[in-house]
């Protein structure tokens, strides 16, 4: 199989991003910790697990984290044990190519995504389960970390992997390739919309309308139509294709959002020294799809008094944060990873299920969100137009098999 990983090598890693900082080719040079390479095919390791040839993978930014070491060594995840070769690409869609003996509900030939890391209880097949695992939160769970006889090979960005069959979901047969994709994505957006739904005649704020924040805006939507969503965008473009999701307005840029808070909320904005803003009012509930120190630091100003703030967006660096907003206004702070089972009209679905059911429905459109293809070989300039939007307005960029 071919495939694209990151040896994990500290020595490695450190000296890659040491050189990055002056040189951006060095994350793909021979010594980097990014590596492009044919492995033998490795034979199923239990009669529980599949192979699957890839069709089609999304590039996330999580992805993107990784290969461009954006972290610090010193965040808490960093603290917990990890593979020396972590192989990228989970947003993918493929085809069954080989079933161990013990699996009866998937079939050879079938089309398949896999609901992310397979190194939950339910993929481990502890007896078992831990809390999330028994709550269908797998990705919290509180194994996911211990040692293990069988290592998942492979991921999206290469032709094939090997799992445990219990990671893959079905795909439907009215859903394509190019939709498919986006199952995890959207199962990760209706979580984080789950977390803290908008309520009829709330005033929303989401900041950040990459792939994520184009279908947490649909989520919402969906769940309360009455809301009214004001987008935070980076470019007119961007906005204008929020407009088009279900966004009742766009603002481009912080400024902006502090000088039209007290038309839209009726909130009150207050200056200080330093450039020191501050809103009495402002919106009921904030989504942060780009969670960085800047965007989180705004958001908890604009969020009014007992409002919310749900921080969707992944930074792996330390953070100085006011959180004085938490105890002066009793604004709540509510994070979101991952994807989960939730209550949709009276069932209990998984939000990979209930991704695939508004895709089919076209209540999820993703039609404008895959902006780019590229063949594996070219993973270069693959990540360079997912990184630089302004230049190509990327949203979603994939691998094509």
């Amino acid at each position: 199989m071919q495939s694209l990983y990151i040896d994990a090598s500290p020595p490695r890693m450190i000296a890659t991003q040491l050189l990055g900082r002056a040189w951006k080719n060095a994350y793909f040079a021979p010594f980097s910790h990014l590596r492009l390479t044919e492995i033998p095919d490795p034979p199923l390791p239990l009669p529980t697990w599949a192979r699957v040839q890839n069709r089609l993978c999304g590039i996330c930014g999580s992805d993107l984290h990784q290969i461009f070491l954006d972290a610090d060594l010193d965040v808490a995840p960093v603290a917990l044990p990890s593979h020396s070769r972590i192989y990228l690409g989970h947003e993918m869609v493929g085809v069954i190519t080989e079933l161990g003996s013990e699996v009866t509900n998937l079939t050879v030939g079938q089309r398949v995504v896999r609901w992310g890391r397979a190194d939950d209880c339910r993929a481990r097949e502890r007896r078992d389960l831990c809390e999330p695992c028994q709550k269908g939160h797998r990705v919290l769970c509180e194994y996911a970390s211990a040692p293990r006889s069988h290592e998942p090979i492979g991921g999206g960005f290469g032709d094939q992997f090997i799992t445990p069959a219990s990671s893959l979901v079905p795909v439907p047969d009215g859903l394509s390739d190019e939709q498919a994709i986006f199952t995890e994505p959207a199962a990760v957006a209706i979580h984080a919309a789950w977390r803290r739904p908008p309520q009829p005649g709330e005033k929303v704020l989401l900041i950040g309308c990459g792939a994520i924040g184009c279908l947490v805006l649909q989520v919402l939507r969906i769940l309360c139509p009455d809301c009214d969503i004001t987008a935070v965008v980076q470019f007119e473009w961007q906005g204008e294709m929020a407009l088009s999701l279900g966004a009742n307005r766009f603002l481009i840029g912080i400024d902006n959002v502090y000088a039209q808070a007290p038309q839209l909320t009726g909130a009150k904005l207050y200056a200080g020294m330093f450039s020191n803003r501050m809103l009495l009012g402002g919106w009921d509930v904030i989504y942060d799809i780009v969670g960085i120190p800047a965007t989180l630091n705004h958001a908890l100003r604009w969020a009014r008094a007992g409002g919310a703030v749900v921080l969707v967006g992944a930074h792996l660096r330390r953070m100085k944060l006011d959180l004085t907003p938490v105890w002066y206004q009793e604004v709540d702070i509510i994070g979101s990873v991952g994807h989960d089972i939730v209550t949709w009209r009276q069932r209990r679905i998984s939000t990979f299920d209930l991704a695939m059911e508004w895709m089919l429905s076209g209540q999820l459109r993703t039609d404008c969100l895959l902006t780019h293809r590229f063949p594996l070989a070219d993973y270069r300039n693959a990540f360079a137009v997912a990184t630089q939007k302004a230049r190509y307005r990327s949203v979603k960029v994939a691998f094509e098999f």
